[in-house]
């Protein structure tokens, strides 16, 4: 009778024991690596020009500057464009050097002999397919009173052939480029969504838990910036085409 009692003891044991254990197995997520994606047209042209001024003194090239800048601006003023809306984004003063026969350096400095003033000038206005004709027409007459295009310099030669002088006379834009990129974030998002309910549905799943999203690039294209969620500048280009902006994300869900 002892042996018995012992003996069914030690089976009720085992089988708490057994009850009692927790469930350690975990499953791994479902992780999908995607492209978001989104595009627009840009919303702002920015026409950028260039008065120059020369003469024999300063005076003088700074009065041919402001005799051309007039003509510019009262050309402008036909088209709705205010002086208000005409911002100063360069200024340079250039002496004329004579030019040495010898190609040595002279220990003397050599008196100029004339000066250039340079005044480089920009104006933002709305743009689309519409009114494209609109801004050809203002660059023209721009033109037409003196006025020329302006030069690139430096970090912002971009898409230039070294051999070609780069200028620039209308660049499009897009303002907000956090908008886009937020756009090509949810498009990301949205597209690893449909693959988890297809795999969940797969294995009998039903309830789907976002758990990481990682975004490892977010690229321009025309690449003629690359920007970051933390970055507020412009997206522009000499062409007015679609601007696109690709976001690639490690996106990775949990199951029941």
């Amino acid at each position: 009778m002892m042996v018995r009692l012992v003996v069914a003891l030690t089976i009720m044991s085992v089988v708490g024991l057994l009850t009692a254990q927790p469930q350690t197995k975990t499953q791994a997520p479902l992780t999908f690596r995607v492209t978001g994606e989104a595009q627009t047209f840009p919303e702002t042209a920015v026409l950028r020009f260039t008065i120059v001024g020369e003469g024999e003194t300063l005076g003088k090239a700074q009065e041919q500057l402001q005799q051309i800048e007039q003509e510019v601006f009262k050309t402008l003023e036909k088209f709705g464009i205010h002086r208000g809306q005409i911002s100063t984004e360069r200024f340079a003063v250039i002496p004329l050097q004579p030019s040495i026969s010898s190609g040595a350096p002279s220990p003397i400095a050599l008196r100029p002999l004339g000066y250039r003033v340079q005044r480089g000038y920009g104006v933002t206005m709305p743009i689309s397919v519409e009114n494209l004709d609109k801004l050809l027409q203002i660059a023209d007459a721009v033109l037409k009173q003196g006025a020329r295009p302006t030069v690139v310099t430096g970090e912002e030669r971009y898409g230039y052939y070294p051999e070609r002088v780069p200028y620039t006379l209308i660049e499009f834009m897009v303002r907000d480029p956090d908008k886009l990129v937020q756009q090509a974030m949810d498009d990301a998002l949205n597209r690893a969504k449909k693959l988890a309910e297809q795999a969940a549905q797969h294995i009998g799943k039903v309830r789907l838990r976002l758990i990481r999203l990682n975004v490892s690039s977010i690229q321009t294209f025309p690449e003629r910036r690359t920007i970051t969620p933390e970055g507020r500048d412009p997206i522009g280009t000499f062409v007015w085409q679609p601007i696109r902006v690709t976001v690639q994300a490690e996106v990775s869900f949990t199951y029941e």
